[in-house]
């Protein structure tokens, strides 16, 4: 099938592009290394030479390598369905108008680092062996949906407000980025949060694993309109943090012994054990008084000194109960978080 397509050399597109004539060809065969940096070509203020000539250039097989690196291309790029048998060098280069590699193959790495998109760069379906796009910037949108790649490099990508990256079905064995670059820009997508989630807690960033995480049992809460299946998910966020805040634990646990404090101060709940008149015990137990009682019986141990008054007792089970659940909550989610 290959072999039955058009041959076209190199120099033929090379010559177009530096006369600024649209360079289109559909099901052809390119022999010879696309070169920039043999054209003549004019640069403009940050040292890109400037192509003027629409590329369009699909389901075709580039035979030699690619040097588009350093461009500013003015127009349409669109490479749709073509294969790249060699270097794919497009480094540096700023994409002024759609980027179009859907369905393109990449044999060797390609390379797009610190380029610049300025509307869609659009990888729908296209395999990758490693793809890099370290520091790449992407104004609008990052489609990248039933690709496939070996590793994707997006270190220090920066992703513009309103910009978004599209990984639904993306296949790939290693992604190299940070969570809280690529956070707001993701649609909401159970399967690509979990499938992220993994891929952190492979690379060891547990850290990223737990924001990760946690931003999908969030985002998934919000959209689920079930009463029961939200309100478990709100009680696991309000005590544990989905499993990954043990802070939410102790915020939590802080804030139930300030609410029982407070009821057993503002009850007049408490007795210091050696008064005998309900007077004169209003007159001492104290604000201070009623928090120590309070942590003692959420830490399950008797408080010294003072007695609850009779009405009152079952608060007290209460808060023991509580006290003996959330920690118990806080050894499982801090041992998830720390023992790893």
């Amino acid at each position: 099938m290959v072999d039955s397509l058009l041959m076209i050399k190199a120099e033929e597109i090379l010559d177009k592009i530096e006369k600024g004539k649209p360079v289109e060809y559909e099901n052809v065969i390119i022999y010879g290394d696309l070169d920039l940096h043999r054209l003549d070509l004019p640069f403009n203020k940050a040292k890109q030479r400037i192509v003027k000539s629409i590329i369009k250039i699909e389901y075709s097989v580039i035979k030699g390598d690619v040097f588009f690196d350093h461009a500013a291309f003015c127009g349409l790029v669109d490479f749709d369905g073509t294969s790249f048998t060699k270097a794919a060098n497009f480094s540096g280069s700023h994409f002024q108008e759609d980027a179009g590699f859907s369905d393109a193959q990449f044999q060797r790495e390609a390379n797009f680092t610190r380029s610049h998109f300025a509307i869609d760069a659009n990888f729908s379906r296209a395999k990758f062996n490693d793809a890099d796009f370290g520091r790449a910037r992407f104004d609008k949108y990052f489609h990248l949906a039933n690709a496939k790649v070996y590793t994707l490099n997006l270190s220090d990508a920066v992703f513009s407000e309103g910009s978004s990256i599209h990984l639904k079905d993306f296949n790939f064995s290693r992604i190299v980025v940070r969570w809280n670059i690529i956070k707001e820009h993701i649609p909401f997508n159970g399967s690509v949060y979990l499938t992220l989630t993994k891929n952190f807690r492979n690379q060891e960033q547990f850290e990223d694993q737990d924001d990760c995480y946690y931003q999908y049992r969030k985002e998934k809460q919000s959209l689920s309109h079930r009463i029961f299946p939200k309100l478990f998910d709100y009680l696991a966020w309000i005590s544990c943090g989905y499993g990954v805040r043990p802070s939410h634990t102790i915020l939590l646990s802080l804030f139930i012994i300030f609410l029982f404090a407070g009821i057993f101060w503002a009850g007049n709940a408490l007795t210091p054990d050696a008064m005998n008149s309900h007077s004169q015990a209003l007159s001492i137990v104290s604000p201070n008084d009623a928090f120590y009682f309070s942590s003692m019986e959420f830490l399950g141990k008797t408080p010294q000194n003072f007695s609850i008054i009779e009405g009152y007792e079952v608060l007290t089970v209460i808060e023991t109960l509580l006290g003996w659940l959330l920690m118990a909550l806080f050894l499982v989610t801090l041992s998830r978080v720390m023992l790893r």
